[in-house]
């Protein structure tokens, strides 16, 4: 399955909706969090969060509270790396962080 912005709809079931997101003023994303409420329960099993951020570590537990809200499951399993912000970070993520992604995302195959 190829991967889509949240502005697209998810209309065909999936097991495993994998969300990729960061902090936006120390929050997750208003968009984010639309997207997340617009999810039909019937059709995602389980959410499976990743992202990256440069201050600030997981968005876990705040994308999981939006999941709560609309019944879906989230994988207690999460892949978060650095990110780069003005000088913090750079070149983050790097060639590693994304093998480290890549074999993440196997672990579900």
């Amino acid at each position: 399955m190829e991967a889509l912005p949240i502005t697209e709809p998810v209309t065909e079931k999936v097991d495993a909706l994998f969300l990729g997101n960061s902090y936006y003023a120390f929050n997750i994303d208003p968009e984010v969090r639309r997207f997340v409420a617009s999810l039909d329960k019937d059709k995602v099993g389980k959410i499976v969060n990743f992202g990256s951020a440069a201050m600030l570590n997981s968005t876990y537990k705040k994308v999981k509270a939006e999941a709560d809200k609309v019944g879906i499951a989230m994988d207690d399993k999460e892949f978060h790396c650095k990110g780069e912000f003005k000088l913090l970070h750079k070149g983050r993520p790097d060639e590693n962080d994304l093998k480290d992604a890549a074999a993440f995302a196997r672990q579900f195959m």
